[in-house]
């Protein structure tokens, strides 16, 4: 009898404690119920933007292969409208700078690779799309402006396997912007770093051994 009423104590006790806090209980076991759904949710949300993503970049390929701009832009364009957080817009960035720069079309191409820059969160990308920016610019007779792009890359180990092609176009726009032993400079720092890159070794001694023949003021 003594061990049953201990029983109905403790049935007692805890009706008691879930008259008092069962309904925040409920609420709280509601809330991870609820996260834990958001959670799966935006999982598959994120799951069949990516998707449709794929196949729109997919026919981006497709038109830059082919050159057919009035399709690369529509598709690229339905990419940064409506898919700029995913993995594929920047890509279809720098595919359809590409082929803007092959038309002569530096701003939009400019305009394309900065925005790679500013949205992508892949570094890598972003210091290709730097260094193609930089390219653009000096194309478009915007040296000063391509100095500051290359300036802006950081020199560290994320970027070390560009440092080879951000020190080769810091010398080719330092030279056009006239200042010759500064060129020099970036072409010798870069000679440094490729003992085992022989192609990058020879044509950086090319265009070291030019620019000491060439005629122009130093810096």
């Amino acid at each position: 009898m003594a061990e049953h009423h201990f029983e109905q104590e403790e049935v007692d006790r805890l009706k008691d404690w879930w008259r008092r806090h069962g309904h925040l209980l409920s609420i709280v076991f509601a809330l991870g119920m609820i996260s834990i759904a958001a959670w799966r949710g935006w999982g598959w949300y994120e799951d069949k933007q990516s998707r449709e993503a794929a196949e729109i970049y997919d026919r981006v390929v497709i038109a830059s292969s082919k050159a057919d701009m009035p399709t690369l832009k529509q598709e690229s364009g339905t990419l940064f409208e409506k898919y700029p957080k995913t993995a594929y817009a920047p890509l279809a960035a720098l595919l359809s700078a590409r082929q803007h720069v092959q038309a002569a079309d530096f701003k939009t191409a400019a305009t394309l690779l900065q925005w790679t820059i500013d949205r992508s969160k892949d570094e890598g990308l972003v210091a290709i799309a730097r260094l193609r920016l930089a390219s653009v610019m000096l194309e478009d007779g915007r040296a000063s402006d391509a100095l500051s792009v290359l300036d802006a890359m950081k020199s560290d180990k994320a970027n070390a396997s560009f440092d080879l092609s951000r020190l080769d176009r810091r010398g080719d726009v330092l030279m056009a912007l006239g200042r010759r032993d500064d060129a020099l400079k970036a072409w010798d720092e870069a000679l440094e770093k490729s003992a085992e890159e022989p192609s990058w070794k020879q044509l950086l001694q090319i265009k070291r051994d030019h620019a000491v023949s060439a005629p122009g003021k130093s810096s």
